[in-house]
């Protein structure tokens, strides 16, 4: 009898798994399009932890619950189903507040729900359907292991606080490492010289590769306190950019 609960409880949660999957690739296909193929891009937007939260985490818990709620529901079990999965689909957004952007988010959500429950739906029918849509998002994943970043023509020049690049394409990221204590600072100066309108950014992280806040000490200056000892990295990012940028540091051995 036990034995035959768990296979019940393995199967059952096997649907929601399908569910889930056929969700991401949804979302992976709908995010691929969108970002022009660009595969750096790509990886970027779909290993947001968000993401698998909503998708994973959210997503299964709420389908469960609607399961229960319609349990004993005989009649329109079907178009009750539907319209939980609408509320909850709206509810992860308006719970916050109401408003316009809320709501065309919310209206998302509620498309995303419907598309986990078409997925949960099919692989009740067809077992190649589940078990594929639970294993596919596997290969997805595997490409956030790789680093798409395309360069050309790329030219750099280091000394010990200063990092000068020029390149005549650009696309991804370039991380610039400092060897720091706790207790430090880092000062840095950025200048981004862009000759053909791509786009460029940049950010720092922590020795844990987490990203962490800087304060503005001028357009061209930020300040980085150091809480642990580490290897710190600013993170230059490109879209499709050429140009060249300069990068120089200081360390404040006193914070």
């Amino acid at each position: 009898m036990l034995k035959q609960n768990l296979i019940k409880a393995f199967l059952y949660l096997t649907t929601k798994l399908a569910g889930a999957g056929f969700l991401y690739l949804v979302m992976s296909g709908y995010l691929l399009i969108s970002t022009g193929f660009d595969l750096y891009e790509f990886v970027e937007e779909i290993s947001h932890g968000f993401l698998w939260f909503v998708v994973y985490v959210y997503g299964i818990l709420c389908s469960i619950i609607i399961d229960l709620l319609t349990y004993k529901v005989s009649k329109k079990q079907f178009s009750v189903k539907i319209l939980l999965y609408v509320v909850a689909g709206y509810a992860f957004f308006i719970v916050r507040e109401i408003n316009i952007i809320m709501l065309i988010a919310g209206t998302v959500g509620a498309l995303c729900s419907i598309i986990f429950y078409v997925g949960a739906y099919n692989s009740f029918r067809f077992q190649s359907f589940k078990y594929a849509v639970i294993i596919a998002p596997l290969f997805v994943t595997m490409l956030m292991n790789f680093d798409f970043t395309e360069k050309e023509q790329w030219v750099e020049v280091r000394s010990d606080h200063t990092y000068i690049a020029t390149f005549e394409y650009f696309n991804g990221k370039h991380e610039i490492p400092f060897h720091v204590k706790e207790g430090q600072a880092i000062t840095v100066f950025h200048d981004f010289k862009n000759t053909n309108g791509g786009g460029h950014g940049f950010h720092f992280l922590s020795g844990k590769n987490n990203v962490i806040g800087m304060t503005e000490v001028s357009e061209k200056k930020v300040k980085i306190e150091i809480q642990d000892s580490g290897v710190y990295s600013m993170v230059v990012t490109g879209d499709d950019v050429k140009g060249s940028f300069i990068v120089t540091w200081e360390i404040d051995e006193d914070g």
